[in-house]
């Protein structure tokens, strides 16, 4: 009897908070994800390359979250903001 992979965890982006451009050129990016746990989860890394992650409890903490990591990488310098095309 061959056993059936484990289903892939979800991970769905429910919005892109920021976007910036690190002094290397790479595009350093911040999103809100729905997963399989309560609440949400605030993700920032480069591409598949995640450094950073938190649970919080819903689209309001989410979103200060990731500004509190805007104004933190900000402050850092070589960092400069992609502006969002509608």
């Amino acid at each position: 009897m061959t056993r059936r992979p484990d289903p892939e965890p979800k991970l769905l982006l429910v919005e892109t908070a920021w976007q910036m451009r690190a002094p290397s050129g790479r595009i350093l990016a911040c999103g809100i994800y729905d997963t399989d746990a309560p609440g949400l989860e605030v993700r920032c890394g480069y591409g598949d390359d995640l450094l950073y992650s938190r649970r919080v409890a819903d689209m309001e903490a989410a979103r200060t979250e990731a500004e509190e990591l805007r104004t933190t990488v900000l402050a850092k310098g070589g960092f400069t903001e992609v502006v969002k095309e509608h």
